[in-house]
């Protein structure tokens, strides 16, 4: 347990008296019981006897700590490479040409950010964390690679930037081969473990022009085991080109949302969908 203690504060001393008048009301024994059974906060009033519920010790409580090392210490350790209900994200990644240069070099920044180098408040907030489980699918007019890690240290981390930044662009763009690579590899992670959490990120900077057309996609997509259909959304990511209506119907279908990245940029639009999770 974690405990932050927020005192009220005066912001303008001409308002001394009107200050003194409250916190002393707040402090009456009476407002301290009703304050302790309308919001089951214990008093702060030694004098104020406990109901009962509220009579065990806290135990080993800490403060909110002071120290901003802590806090980092605590963020860097998020999360439990043992517990059966770690969360899984399936990144489907454009690889075609177009995301050469600029766009591409952005992508890597992104993941770089989600990977420890964002030394923001958000990005230590949305970076991947311990007993998460990732995959990257890379992909152009088909599936290039795919690797899947469980984050247990930094080797982890660099195995998957190896993967995002190994070239060997292709040639087209097979957006609903790639969403369907992804919902077959979703529904072998369930059938192995029913309690885990799955999504996909899909980003895109083009129109597809290869492979499954967007109807197959659905076909297939209906085909899935119901527990897959129903707990497995995808965020597509809204990048370049790329057609913003097809995406959006591909959200709605799958239980997702498109996130927008054309007018901020791609790492804030991941760290936009961890704060969906």
């Amino acid at each position: 347990m974690v405990l932050a203690d927020f005192p009220l504060l005066l912001l303008n001393p001409a308002h001394r008296a009107a200050y003194d008048k409250v916190t002393k009301w707040l402090l009456r024994d009476s407002v301290q019981r009703r304050i302790m059974r309308h919001t089951v906060r214990r008093p702060v009033n030694t004098t104020v006897t406990r109901d009962a519920p509220l009579r065990e010790p806290i135990g080993n409580a800490l403060f909110y700590p002071d120290q901003p090392a802590v806090i980092e210490t605590l963020l860097a350790d998020y999360g439990d490479p043992d517990r059966r209900t770690a969360s899984q994200v399936v990144f489907l990644l454009d690889f075609s040409g177009s995301m050469r240069g600029a766009r591409m070099a952005a992508l890597r920044e992104a993941f770089a950010g989600l990977s420890g180098a964002d030394p923001s408040a958000s990005g230590k907030f949305t970076r991947f964390y311990r007993g998460e489980r990732l995959t990257v699918v890379r992909f152009g007019g088909r599936v290039l690679e795919q690797t899947t890690v469980t984050v247990t240290g930094p080797k982890d981390l660099t195995a998957l930037a190896g993967t995002v930044a190994r070239g060997g662009y292709g040639d087209a763009t097979a957006v609903w081969s790639a969403l369907d690579r992804g919902y077959r590899t979703a529904a072998l992670e369930l059938a192995a473990d029913p309690d885990r959490s799955v999504s996909l990120v899909l980003m895109t900077d083009g129109e597809n022009n290869a492979g499954l057309s967007y109807a197959e996609f659905v076909r297939r997509h209906k085909a899935l085991p119901a527990a897959v259909r129903a707990t497995v959304p995808t965020y597509p990511v809204h990048f370049g080109e790329a057609d913003a209506d097809e995406l959006r119907r591909a959200a709605a279908t799958t239980g997702g949302r498109m996130v927008e990245a054309a007018g901020s940029s791609l790492s804030e639009a991941f760290k936009e969908i961890r704060g969906c999770h």
